[in-house]
């Protein structure tokens, strides 16, 4: 599973975080493995597309998903909503979505954001 910024840096050709993430995403691009993008990260490129602070858009993102078996798109769900509310260390709305979609799914979450690394409630890969 992915959240918004390290998608972002992976399809902007931006090495991810670590080698080891970054071998990773190389790996699904090849077929080797799955990644789950919730539909919340979705959500947040098209917001941060349409204000013009990113290049990738959601039709970029819809792209990878209906050409690849290997990127998967995780609705917000019910169960996806109780699992991000019983997270009460990350503040944040969109992470706490994020990461209550990884929770539920039991997925390690791909991602850089300090409060969501230090969570007690997510399990999570950066590579360090």
């Amino acid at each position: 599973m992915i959240d918004t910024q390290a998608l972002i840096k992976f399809m902007n050709g931006v090495k991810v975080i670590s080698t080891i993430v970054d071998e990773i995403l190389r790996k699904t691009d090849a077929g080797e493995n799955i990644i789950v993008i919730p539909s919340v990260v979705i959500f947040e490129i098209a917001y941060l597309h349409e204000k013009k602070r990113i290049p990738v858009s959601v039709t970029d993102i819809e792209s990878i998903i209906s050409g690849s078996l290997n990127y998967i798109e995780e609705p917000l769900t019910l169960d996806v909503i109780k699992s991000a509310f019983e997270i009460n260390d990350i503040p944040e709305l969109h992470d706490r979505l994020i990461a209550g979609t990884a929770r539920y799914l039991d997925l390690p979450l791909i991602t850089n954001d300090p409060i969501i690394l230090r969570s007690d409630f997510v399990k999570s890969v950066n590579g360090e």
